[in-house]
């Protein structure tokens, strides 16, 4: 799974995470410098099964609306998230401080997880640490009427430089997807680690 990472904003940094491969991906980044800054070793996306991990999520609130229906409605986010015609997600995009993209990689905590929930197998791909992911303050949109592949985010008050500046505005933090869709999702493309880091 391709994880972008290169200077942003003043004090911070634009990170892109591509959720599906694109007709045009090639093998990870030769040029990254991830390995200047965490051992190779712990440069893995690590693949584990829990299938009591899925109980997490019934203690979160699913919006009424799929995650397009509800932009701008119940959240905004920073740039533009991109969807497919079916409302799948394929790409976003955030910004973040370059220690906690380098401590995600350094303790893992990207990774895949399969489990069970709501009675059938789903793959959870996390993009926070374990604690953000289980929140049970985050909640679930589903990206369509299938209901096959859903996003784990939490809604926060949007921050510069951890003050809030817009209270009343909520903004979507992608924590995780959860998905039935190995055929969109596959499992070689999400635990291939492609950690581009370029400070540049």
């Amino acid at each position: 799974m391709r994880i972008t990472c290169s200077p942003g904003f003043p004090g911070s940094m634009i990170g892109s995470i591509d959720l599906q491969p694109s007709k045009y991906y090639n093998a990870p980044s030769s040029n990254s410098q991830i390995t200047d800054h965490v051992d190779p070793e712990l440069v893995t996306i690590p693949y584990v099964e829990d299938l009591e991990f899925g109980s997490h999520f019934d203690a979160m609130k699913i919006m009424n609306g799929t995650y397009k229906d509800e932009m701008h409605v119940s959240y905004d986010v920073e740039f533009t998230i991109d969807v497919d015609k079916k409302g799948y997600i394929t790409q976003f995009e955030h910004t973040f401080q370059l220690e906690r993209y380098l401590d995600l990689v350094r303790t893992q905590s990207y990774k895949v997880i399969k489990t069970n929930w709501r009675g059938q197998i789903f793959h959870v791909m996390t993009y926070s640490y374990l604690e953000e992911v289980i929140n049970t303050k985050d909640v679930l949109f589903r990206c369509n009427n299938a209901e096959d592949v859903f996003v784990v985010a939490e809604l926060m008050p949007h921050r510069v430089g951890g003050i809030v500046v817009q209270p009343n505005n909520l903004y979507l933090h992608f924590r995780a997807l959860i998905s039935a869709r190995d055929d969109l999702y596959p499992l070689d493309y999400m635990c291939e680690p492609d950690f581009d880091l370029s400070l540049d």
